[in-house]
């Protein structure tokens, strides 16, 4: 059996520490735009506008934090059983980018209809 140096250890933990940070970003950003539209009692479209983004950004964080966990405990247990391999997942990143940008379209759209409105 091949022996597993602790570097890999460390690997599979800065990549979920990676993964946690952007995921706290994201989700402290959709925390504060709620609590801002909520707090300050924002009214018309601009409330509705920030509750959408932060309604949106909210789960995607959430998402982002349970694959990170599901992914460094996979990892973990390939590296302690000594698998070669592979340690990639291709799929699930690639799912959850479409669903953040799809998240930021929509955010765009709704600024964009938002904005169209109040010029007319």
């Amino acid at each position: 059996m091949p022996k597993v140096e602790p570097k890999t250890f460390f690997a599979n933990e800065r990549t979920f520490l990676s993964w946690l940070n952007m995921a706290v970003t994201l989700g402290t950003i959709a925390s504060a735009l709620l609590g801002y539209s909520n707090k300050f009692g924002t009214e018309g479209q601009g409330s509705m506008s920030t509750n959408v983004v932060g309604l949106i950004l909210l789960p995607i964080s959430v998402l982002m934090v349970m694959y990170a966990t599901w992914s460094f405990h996979r990892r973990t247990q390939m590296i302690r059983r000594r698998e070669d391999g592979p340690f990639d997942d291709v799929r699930l990143p690639i799912i959850l980018a479409i669903v953040l940008v799809l998240g930021l379209w929509i955010i765009f759209l709704v600024s964009l209809v938002n904005y169209i409105r109040g010029r007319n």
